[in-house]
């Protein structure tokens, strides 16, 4: 048998993946395929919460230990690679809440809604189905957004390259061209004073 968890970002519940998982997997593998399914890397920290019908969040399963609590009242720190799903399983609905970067504290639901046949045409664990589209895990990319100005200009350029002519290469032209006439203007200033300065040196 296999578990099958329905999962979604918790502040976009229309991005949704169904995966099945065995019960001798551990979290670690539900970690992997979560953020495979978004497209998201995996060089950050993460958690699972064993969490309630309301979405608390309770024990915490941690990928890895950074409690500096060495005293012999220290509550147990169980690892993601160490726990297996099957010993966290006490509801038939099951419900677990993925925490992924904490700095960017990506929050997935994680809810058990069914126990299926085992299909040995499938690798363990298996996204069953999609939908929706996963947000990007990074802004910092090397892509500048442009603001509207911005694009009208860089589109004139492309298309007056090409040959082409409309609104946007006529109103952007006619910018370059005044540049150009100002530039002119500038030099020919720029040329009586030198002439001005060679008379005054006589």
């Amino acid at each position: 048998m296999v578990y099958r968890f329905k999962v979604w970002f918790e502040n976009n519940e229309d991005v949704v993946r169904w995966i099945d998982l065995k019960p001798s997997q551990t979290f670690l593998d539900f970690h992997k395929v979560i953020l495979d399914s978004v497209s998201f890397d995996q060089k950050e920290l993460s958690s699972f919460y064993i969490s309630d019908g309301q979405w608390k969040r309770h024990f915490e399963i941690m990928m890895e230990d950074m409690t500096q609590d060495d005293s012999d009242e220290a509550l147990p720190v169980i690892l993601l690679k160490d726990a297996k799903l099957r010993d966290y399983i006490n509801d038939p609905h099951q419900r677990f809440i993925f925490v992924y970067d904490y700095l960017a504290n990506w929050t997935f639901h994680c809810e058990l809604i069914s126990i299926e046949e085992t299909k040995t045409t499938l690798n363990y664990p298996a996204v069953i189905k999609s939908e929706g589209i996963a947000p990007r895990q990074r802004e910092d990319n090397k892509f500048k957004l442009l603001d509207d100005n911005e694009f009208d200009e860089l589109a004139a350029k492309i298309l007056a390259s090409k040959g082409i002519q409309n609104e946007l290469t006529a109103e952007f032209g006619g910018l370059e061209v005044a540049d150009n006439e100002n530039s002119d203007d500038d030099d020919k200033f720029s040329d009586s004073e030198n002439d001005l300065s060679e008379e005054s040196d006589f």
